[in-house]
């Protein structure tokens, strides 16, 4: 009996080798973060993600399991330092290994330092909500940046309550969100 062949778009392709700074990371090193349930019940994995790199020491590697590729992370981690290598394991389940590497690409900032506003529109999640939290690391208590968006980040007001920043959004015209976000003074 002759077996049929999977079609193509079933098949998982194969990844590229894996690259030799990450095979230097032994198994104990690596540690694990599976987000496809998370995502699966609609939950916003992005804060959990960056805790887990947070808390990486300098020879331990992420390996992130999702129910898509994570592209988007790719940039915002390589601003960190962070290298990746992606396994696709099925159309649901990708693996993806950050570690620290040399080839990471940095991206010039959205808007000069010290700015009052911030244009994140056009930008892919999560990008915009990772400008917009380290634009507010630097902003000084009584201080307030407008962020310009193209729609509501929904995600991003839990993560502004969280840190007790005030906020207000309004839309001045058909597809511009704007947000006022000011760090209150103590």
């Amino acid at each position: 009996m002759r077996r049929r062949p999977e079609p193509a778009a079933s098949r998982a392709p194969a990844p590229a080798p894996k690259p030799a700074a990450l095979a230097a990371i032994p198994e104990a090193r690596r540690v694990s973060l599976d987000v496809r349930d998370a995502i699966r019940r609609g939950e916003e994995p992005f804060a959990t993600i960056m805790a887990a790199v947070a808390g990486l020491r300098d020879d331990e590697a992420l390996v992130l399991r999702a129910p898509f590729e994570p592209a988007p992370l790719y940039r915002v981690l390589a601003r960190r330092g962070f290298a990746h290598w992606t396994e696709r394991r099925a159309d649901d389940d990708w693996s993806v290994s950050f570690y620290r590497g040399a080839s990471a690409e940095s991206a010039p900032p959205r808007t000069p330092a010290g700015s009052d506003a911030l244009d994140v529109r056009g930008l892919e999640p999560p990008e915009p909500m990772v400008a917009v939290l380290e634009r507010l690391e630097t902003l000084a208590p009584g201080q307030a940046l407008t962020v310009v968006h193209d729609r509501r980040p929904t995600f991003l007001y839990p993560q502004l309550d969280a840190r007790g920043f005030t906020h207000r959004t309004d839309e001045p015209e058909p597809g511009l969100i704007r947000i006022i976000i000011e760090r209150p003074v103590p």
